[in-house]
């Protein structure tokens, strides 16, 4: 049992398993999967010992007789984003699925005659989806409470993850896939804003690519030095680099590389590595459309700080439940709400490596030779095996909160990740995958026909992991048929 203070407020955390089910399962005896499923995989040029699979079945059982399905189960593998699977249930386990993140909104003193003589402290507990949409409804809350003028600077206190940060540098992050400009590379910020990353649109014009942001403040400048090229419509986004700097008081945005003109119109989604410009300049804009002022020497100035001990509280965003939260970090594979929940259950990385497997442990689960270099999955180290997962999985089904966890998953053929994947299911199936250069993951929960839930695991590291997904899938429908 464990104190941490998380955004203000104490937090009891408590490690022990709930009795549950798993614990007087019963053992379902072990058969390796069929040869048509194995060689699925084979006649895809994935070598028999490159890929490992357990599928579990889960009580109640539907047969008399219950039996797993194994290939190589044992070995470790890099489970890519299925690693949030553990992740999202770590956070269920300690925050409980009723949690929200708190954004405060701080002053030295009340106003007087609709005036704030002082900073406006903005203080953040590491809410991963904090929008512009939810900034503007709370400053207008304070333009409601008799907020008129701001005499002080805007303070941006994101110190609830300072000491908490991973040391993650662009230079680790060139090393990972030379691509530090995509979407999935936005880092852990207690004051995230809009998901540390922003879309922008590629238009051609004429014989130029038009760079249009699909939602940013008006005082930030797009500019394309983007080459119109000839060729198919491949993996261009990687060959993109994106640079933010500072003209006065605007922010510019320029965007290079090759576009090839067969692309026609296309969405790239990008990091935003300056949090603070990207506040900076929303809370301006937003204050002054809601009517507010800024005024003093100091006023309309937004820097970086701490907020003192004995302010007051003027407002309090509540964000989403936890539920709602791990829905969005599993179905669309977010890499850095994942890694929020990562460090508010456990403050660093290394400690969430050591509280998972030790709650893996309790589990019964063998996880001693497991690693979790981080809660995203977004890791050339992380490492589990198929077994444990199904295992993981089928603990999972025996909890309270089990709903909340399974709605979280994609959903075969109908949402998030999987919303054009494995269609050949006519029942129920939720899965997370996961993907890297080498590496396919699915982790999930299946019920086949005769109405056996089944929790499921499919590891793949291969220079042809790629073309893994349809022996995957066959995988999936072999269960499903119950034969």
């Amino acid at each position: 049992m464990s104190v941490r203070k998380l955004g203000g407020v104490l937090v009891l955390f408590s490690l022990a398993w709930p009795q549950a089910a798993w614990s007087n399962a019963v053992d379902p005896q072990v058969r390796a999967f069929p040869s048509s499923v194995t060689q699925a995989f084979v006649k895809k040029g994935i070598a028999s010992d490159d890929f490992t699979a357990y599928a579990l079945p889960i009580s109640p059982f539907v047969h008399r007789k219950p039996q797993a399905y194994a290939h190589g189960s044992s070995q470790l593998v890099n489970p890519a984003s299925v690693a949030k699977v553990f992740t999202t249930a770590l956070a269920l386990q300690k925050l409980e699925s009723t949690y929200r993140f708190k954004t405060g909104f701080h002053a030295d003193a009340e106003p007087v005659d609709g005036v704030l003589n002082g900073p406006l402290y903005i203080k953040g507990s590491g809410d991963p989806a904090f929008l512009s949409a939810d900034l503007w409804a709370s400053l207008r809350q304070l333009r409601t409470k008799g907020v008129d003028v701001i005499n002080g600077p805007v303070v941006l206190d994101d110190s609830a993850f300072t000491e908490q940060m991973p040391s993650l540098g662009l230079a680790e992050e060139d090393a990972f896939d030379d691509a530090p400009h995509r979407a999935y590379h936005a880092q852990p910020d207690a004051l995230l804003l809009n998901f540390g990353a922003m879309s922008i649109d590629l238009k051609i014009n004429e014989n130029t690519v038009v760079v249009v942001p699909e939602d940013a403040p008006k005082d930030w400048a797009f500019v394309s030095e983007i080459n119109l090229t000839s060729g198919g419509c491949g993996a261009w986004k990687n060959g993109m680099s994106v640079d933010f700097s500072k003209a006065g008081r605007n922010v510019v945005v320029t965007v290079k590389g090759n576009y090839p003109r067969r692309c026609g119109q296309s969405r790239l989604p990008i990091r935003v590595p300056a949090q603070d410009w990207l506040w900076e300049s929303w809370v301006k804009e937003i204050w002054l459309q809601l009517g507010g002022k800024f005024a003093g020497p100091h006023g309309g100035q937004v820097i970086k700080g701490v907020t003192p001990a004995n302010t007051i509280a003027l407002y309090t965003h509540y964000g989403k439940p936890l539920s709602d939260l791990i829905k969005q970090i599993n179905k669309w594979s977010s890499n850095v709400m994942a890694r929020h929940l990562e460090l508010a259950v456990a403050g660093t990385p290394e400690a969430f490596n050591a509280q998972l497997k030790d709650w893996l442990k309790l589990q019964g689960i063998s996880s001693n030779d497991w690693f979790f270099e981080n809660g995203s999955g977004l890791s050339r180290n992380t490492r589990i095996d198929a077994k444990g997962l199904a295992e993981f999985l089928r603990n999972m089904a025996a909890r309270s909160d089990f709903p909340d966890f399974l709605a979280s998953f994609p959903r075969a053929g109908a949402d998030g990740t999987l919303h054009r994947r494995v269609n050949n299911l006519d029942g129920f199936a939720y899965l997370k995958t996961g993907s890297l250069n080498g590496v396919r993951s699915l982790g999930g929960y299946l019920r086949d026909r005769e109405g056996q839930l089944w929790a499921v695991g499919v590891l793949v590291k291969s220079p042809r992991a790629y073309d893994s997904w349809g022996p995957m899938e066959s995988l999936l429908e072999f269960l499903y048929r119950a034969e």
